[in-house]
């Protein structure tokens, strides 16, 4: 009897433990990816082609006539792979070899710049005119002014149909 009680009490415990990480699970997998540009860029939405342009070299000017200069976060942030998939259809390395294809046709492109954290996309954004880039939403402060966040196809990072989700 002792030892059906213990299996009970396990199963209880078990059960608990993996509904704790299904909720987990499904809170980290929407988590939405923010699109930010410089604050004085006057974009302030994008169509997801465009975004796919600008991060794929295919498109080097805002309509201002600002150089764009999109920024991200290095190879294996999960931000970066659900960006890359979302928004260019590809993962790192079909990304990484579209450049050295492009590059070794003679093609005029410029791989989007890497940096090692969130904060450091926030602040080539914020230091750099015509800069754009992503991150978590979680990671953009409330009330940040330093940078802008833009929306995608007429959505904001928590509305209903944002598109760009982790």
């Amino acid at each position: 009897m002792k030892r059906r009680s213990q299996l009970a009490s396990m199963l209880r415990r078990l059960t608990i433990l993996i509904f704790c990480l299904a909720v987990a699970s499904s809170a980290w997998a929407g988590d939405a990816i923010v699109v930010i540009v410089n604050s004085a860029n006057p974009a302030d939405d994008l169509k997801l082609g465009d975004l796919k342009k600008l991060f794929m070299a295919d498109r080097s000017r805002w309509d201002t006539g600002k150089a764009v200069a999109p920024v991200m976060m290095g190879a294996g942030a999960a931000e970066r792979t659900a960006f890359l998939k979302i928004v260019c259809g590809m993962n790192d390395a079909d990304f990484s070899k579209y450049f050295v294809t492009a590059a070794f046709t003679g093609k005029d492109v410029t791989p989007p710049k890497e940096v090692g954290s969130a904060s450091a996309v926030k602040s080539f954004v914020a230091s750099s005119p015509g800069a754009v880039g992503f991150m978590k939403a979680s990671d953009l402060p409330a009330g940040d002014t330093t940078v802008k966040a833009v929306k995608v196809d007429g959505a904001a990072p928590g509305d209903a149909g944002y598109k760009i989700k982790m």
